[in-house]
């Protein structure tokens, strides 16, 4: 095939998601330029670019658009590609981004050309596609001179991975189409066997079809023109910051035009660019009034929001309280995940936003034999001595069945000692991967929570720890009476008899102790994913704060 064979084929579809009308195009890796002559034979105003590294493509380009640099894209730091932030209304990449070696930083670098309102156009094969699956399963990966496996791609993409691209170089996806390039009745025949696999990890079948038959994506997205970065100094252990800070940035990195990061009691203040808002959060701070003194006002003077992460009771923190709350009071906002805390700390700073725990993801859904023998659990980092009042009537009911019902006590050592049954096992606290290991073993959750001021001003992170895993939850009313509805997503006690009442029937009953473990499961995929939130939070921390500071 020669070079102009090669490169003078056009992808229609990328071709007719063009808009007419456009005032300047950039297309990166323009081949001989087929596409931006089709495109001008329409709109000959246009001014259109090209950039490709081949230079006898280049050359033939030459002919055919207003102008072609011969160059190679990942060269940050050649003469030929310093564009003017804001000179292209357009950009495409078609089936260029999976062969560079770091097509994240790229598209990052190329939306600074954009114009406030322009838009990025891309083709990119899908390697999530049946094809490579089903050769995958045979232990086969074989390069090809051309196709989803051409042996010139460093990089390989699913829809989600594209979107997390974009996402990062601040490019709101608007519009995604896909092409299909294979035989249709093999993709039939093989599907309903790949479905079952999906199924069992949780992945909707209509939506895995889509995904595999796709050959490749073509997406439209705009230039956001608001760009933000979250900074978070972290105080606390890995496992306790998970949800509220950890799984946060994840997600908040997929929405386009923010960046998110955080570390463990330090930060760089250099790494913001100069187009993004910024800003701050101290999750769980621990400092004294003199670094409080000595920080704030270096945030403030680099433009920073600064927010306070409040996750428990502050009267606990010696440092605020012997400061009269002195960080509360000089940030610009309060993030928490209690409305109890929120009223808490509201007359220090009346800028609070409450943002309800939510979960990365939810595992996989159990097994139809998970709910057959009746397994408790008691794991919390946290609880403190709220277990004492219900061991006399917890260990009658396990004298009283048995080997028909197990407990696991993580972490609490003393509590695990005070149970008084053979069949029971302990964990010390561990990570957070290993912990929810344990959980799967289980299948009835107790939440015992005494209700005083401290515990009245925890959130019901724990309540999604063991809804997410599937466990039916018997847990007391303190905070957990908001979060559970009684007798459907758990079940809350008033009292050591209530408590005995529910506890025996969920020993005794498989069906209700699978009932409610799935529609606490459903209840935190319908109501308590990051995914359906993080936009929220992004947008409601900078304008709680931005208020504050106008």
């Amino acid at each position: 095939m020669t070079i102009r064979e090669y490169y003078d084929r056009i992808n229609t579809k990328l071709f007719n998601l063009i808009p007419d009308g456009v005032g300047s195009i950039l297309e990166v890796g323009c081949g001989t330029g087929a596409l931006g002559a089709h495109y001008k034979a329409k709109n000959p105003d246009t001014q259109y670019t090209g950039i490709e590294l081949n230079p006898e493509a280049a050359e033939i380009g030459r002919e055919r658009i207003d102008r072609v640099i011969t160059a190679n894209v990942e060269r940050a730091d050649d003469p030929d590609l310093q564009f003017a932030e804001q000179s292209f209304d357009a950009m495409i990449y078609g089936d260029v981004l999976e062969h560079l070696i770091n097509p994240w930083d790229v598209l990052d670098r190329h939306s600074r050309w954009l114009k406030p309102d322009g838009y990025v156009i891309a083709s990119i094969p899908n390697v999530q596609n049946w094809t490579i699956l089903r050769d995958l399963m045979r232990g086969r990966w074989d390069y090809q001179d051309e196709g989803l496996l051409d042996r010139t791609h460093l990089r390989f993409f699913t829809l989600d991975s594209i979107k997390a691209l974009f996402a990062q170089a601040g490019l709101r996806i608007e519009t995604i189409e896909a092409t299909q390039s294979h035989d249709p009745s093999e993709h039939a025949a093989i599907i309903p066997h790949m479905n079952a696999l999906a199924t069992w990890m949780g992945i909707e079948p209509g939506q895995f079809d889509y995904l595999t038959s796709s050959h490749q994506f073509v997406v439209i997205a705009r230039k956001v023109a608001r760009r933000l970065f979250v900074q978070t100094m972290r105080f606390g252990q890995v496992n306790s910051e998970r949800v509220r800070t950890c799984d946060v940035e994840v997600w908040q990195n997929q929405v386009p035009g923010v960046r998110s990061l955080s570390d463990h009691r330090q930060a760089v203040l250099s790494l913001a660019r100069p187009d993004e808002e910024k800003v701050f959060i101290w999750q769980d701070a621990q400092l004294p009034a003199s670094l409080v003194l000595q920080q704030q006002p270096n945030l403030l003077a680099r433009g920073y929001l600064t927010v306070a992460d409040v996750d428990r009771d502050p009267q606990l923190n010696a440092y605020l309280v012997d400061s009269n709350y002195l960080l509360y009071r000089s940030c610009h906002a309060i993030q928490t995940a209690s409305p109890a805390l929120a009223d808490l700390v509201r007359p220090h700073n009346p800028h609070v936003v409450v943002f309800p725990n939510q979960l990365a993801e939810l595992p996989i859904p159990r097994g139809d034999h998970d709910y057959d023998r009746a397994q408790l659990l008691i794991g919390s980092a946290t609880l403190g001595r709220d277990w004492e009042p219900l061991i006399p009537a917890l260990n009658a009911l396990l004298a009283e069945f048995g080997d028909r019902a197990s407990i696991t006590v993580v972490h609490d050592q003393a509590c695990f000692e005070a149970i008084d049954t053979p069949h029971k096992r302990f964990f010390p606290q561990q990570p957070y991967e290993t912990y929810q290991r344990i959980l799967r073993t289980c299948n009835i959750a107790l939440l015992p929570l005494e209700p005083t001021p401290s515990n009245q001003l925890k959130s019901d992170v724990r309540f999604l720890d063991f809804a997410s895993e599937g466990l039916a939850v018997l847990a007391a009313p303190t905070v957990y009476g908001a979060t559970i509805d009684d007798g459907e997503t758990g079940l809350i006690y008033q009292s050591p008899a209530d408590f005995t009442d529910k506890l025996r029937s969920l020993i005794t009953d498989a069906a209700l102790r699978e009932r409610l473990g799935r529609s606490a499961y459903s209840w935190v995929g319908q109501h308590r994913l990051l995914q359906n939130h993080v936009r929220d939070r992004c947008v409601g921390i900078t304008t709680c704060a931005t208020n504050c500071r106008s």
